[in-house]
């Protein structure tokens, strides 16, 4: 079946790819009118960056749906590829050659990014596998998710307080999975490990010492001994699709650096420009614009026990996003 190989069948599907989060980093207070008129600009400029990075993240279905011939691992390795020319470009304009450098020379940087990189590589490649085998649900379901498996996380590994509105909202989200455990049978592990991969990625980055653009470009080239790999693999046996459809395709499939790219430095620059509340509102823009495309673009069952335990989960979002502006807002 589609589910028992990750590589399976190429199904004429757009492929959705959710880019990692850097954790935000709150403005600076505002002390005259002057700071208060230029910090207004600074937040709009931020917010526009924000949603323009999560409108691109929303919306490369129809970007993949131009390469749609790729299948799951193969795309994921052009992915990470194509990503590191775009990156280093970006590092040569930055002037960040030296924090790259600096994180190579750093054991403990290298060793978690690369805990880094094999989440981001799973959790892109489960979340591809969820479009080509008609699943985008279980994706939107991971990702409203990934924020309240957050705080979970925190509380267990980071030993982090759990305030009552976050207690309420965990519970919430897990009688949300309970309910699918009992309608279907089975724990959504697909939505599970999207979530969880996910969430880990964001709890390892914060420990990291490396900047958006330095760590996604370490992750790339630790990744791309494998994504090479595969590619030889795949036109060894002659399932290879770059080269094979003409220049213009092959240019889609390169341009994959940039879609891979771009949103997360709009994101990193919008997170220094707007409040965490704000990014915490964000952050649900790609995973409704998943479900909508799920029940419009690509029909899938949305019966009673779904509708359930979207209402529970959603719920949960409420409350936890409540808390964000009662306790977090500066």
């Amino acid at each position: 079946t589609a589910s028992d190989n990750i590589d399976g069948p190429r199904i004429s599907r757009p492929v959705f790819v959710l880019h990692p989060i850097p954790e935000p980093i709150l403005p600076p207070s505002v002390t005259s009118q002057d700071d208060q008129r230029r910090f207004s600009g600074a937040e709009s400029s931020g917010l526009a960056l924000g949603i323009g990075a999560f409108l691109i993240w929303s919306f490369t279905p129809f970007y993949f749906d131009a390469v749609q011939t790729l299948g799951v691992i193969e795309i994921v390795a052009h992915r990470f590829l194509w990503c590191i020319p775009f990156m280093a470009i970006v590092l040569t304009i930055a002037g960040q050659w030296p924090d790259l450098l600096a994180a190579l020379l750093t054991p403990r940087v290298l060793a978690t990014l690369f805990l880094t990189a094999l989440l981001i590589a799973v959790n892109w490649s489960m979340f591809i596998f969820t479009v080509v085998t008609d699943q985008l649900l279980a994706s939107s379901l991971g990702y409203f998710l990934s924020p309240l498996l957050n705080v979970l996380l925190g509380f267990v590994v980071l030993r982090e307080h759990l305030s009552n509105g976050q207690r309420v909202a965990v519970g919430l989200a897990a009688i949300g999975v309970g309910i699918q455990v009992v309608a279907f049978g089975q724990v959504p592990w697909i939505a599970l490990v999207i979530a969880f991969s996910f969430g880990s990625y964001g709890l390892l980055r914060k420990t990291v010492a490396a900047g958006p653009a330095v760590g996604l470009f370490v992750e790339c080239i630790m990744v791309a001994p494998f994504a090479a790999l595969a590619l030889i693999w795949f036109y060894e046996h002659g399932t290879g699709s770059f080269g094979q459809f003409g220049f213009h395709f092959d240019a889609l499939i390169a341009f994959a650096g940039v879609v891979t790219g771009l949103p997360l430095l709009m994101f990193a620059a919008a997170a220094r420009r707007v409040q965490l509340a704000t990014i915490g509102l964000m952050q649900y823009i790609a995973p409704s614009f998943y479900l909508i495309f799920a029940l419009t673009f690509f029909p899938q069952p949305f019966g009673t026990a779904e509708i359930v335990t979207f209402a529970f989960i959603w719920l949960a979002l409420i409350i936890y996003t409540a808390e964000l502006f009662r306790t977090r807002i500066v």
